[in-house]
């Protein structure tokens, strides 16, 4: 029974790498993501898209497409 015990400590620790080699790609793939929209962002800035509809289409806050304004 010991023995079986031990077992399960070992797996679960085993798990450990996996989970957070898991959490590591799902944030990567969400910064990726948030990459992506502030580049659209800026493309539609570049085009002369108004800062309400950039918001409105890309979610991000008017604060944080003036912010990307500025680095144009």
């Amino acid at each position: 029974m010991e023995e079986i015990k031990h077992m399960d400590d070992a797996d679960r620790i085993m798990e450990i790498p996996i989970s957070y080699e898991e959490r590591g790609k799902e944030k990567g793939k969400e910064i990726g993501r948030e990459e992506g929209i502030r580049q659209v962002a800026m493309e539609m800035l570049r085009k002369g898209a108004a800062v309400n509809f950039i918001s409105e289409v890309t979610k991000l806050s008017k604060k944080e497409i003036e912010a990307l304004k500025r680095e144009l």
